[in-house]
């Protein structure tokens, strides 16, 4: 049976297109290294995504596969179906246990699932590499919101919407977001290559 993980954002048009091809393009690279080929089915999402719009331009340019994309908007089938669920920001995951409460231990922000993997995941599956996470929850000090009223930072586990920043703000966001999809592709090869 086909493992899968799904990327959520709100619109569907930028960093979750990028965060999937991401993460499918450093796949491809692994394997073509001899790590491995997977079989996982690997989509994304919006929360509010009005379908067929196409991945913005910058999204794009830093990974080629997500030229292709299409916008779909997040049904609660699509959770029912995915292994693991990676949003963009904690509204994404709010809006996902809103939708799917059962879903809710499986969905992690990309951040999230980054910081409470950094310790090795013994897993044999993508799903039990989610439950592995999750059972994470709450025993690592996870950075936080700043709560100094006059700062108005964004959490530090979201891939914040970078599209009403500066080309260079989005640019820069977007690259970060890619490499981060990156990291969590080679992680969950590395985590899960004792299996075979």
């Amino acid at each position: 049976m086909t493992e899968s993980v799904l990327f959520v954002c709100a619109q569907n048009v930028c960093r979750s297109p990028l965060m999937a091809a991401a993460f499918q393009e450093a796949l491809r690279a692994e394997s073509e290294l001899g790590l491995g080929p997977s079989e996982w089915e690997v989509e994304s999402v919006g929360t509010v995504a009005s379908d067929g719009h196409r991945a913005c331009r910058i999204a794009a340019e830093l990974e080629p596969a997500a030229a292709a994309h299409r916008s779909v908007r997040l049904e609660a089938d699509d959770l029912d179906v995915a292994d693991i669920v990676i949003v963009a920001s904690l509204e994404e995951r709010a809006v996902v246990a809103r939708l799917r409460p059962q879903a809710r231990s499986r969905t992690f922000t990309l951040r999230e699932a980054l910081l409470l993997g950094e310790q090795r995941v013994e897993a044999a599956s993508i799903a039990g590499y989610a439950a592995a996470l999750d059972s994470r929850r709450g025993t690592l000090d996870l950075p936080r919101r700043s709560s100094l009223p006059w700062r108005r930072a964004s959490d530090p586990l979201d891939v914040v919407d970078v599209h009403q920043l500066s080309p260079r703000a989005h640019r820069r966001g977007l690259e970060r977001a890619a490499s981060d999809a990156r990291l969590l592709a080679s992680r969950l090869r590395r985590d899960l290559a004792a299996r075979t």
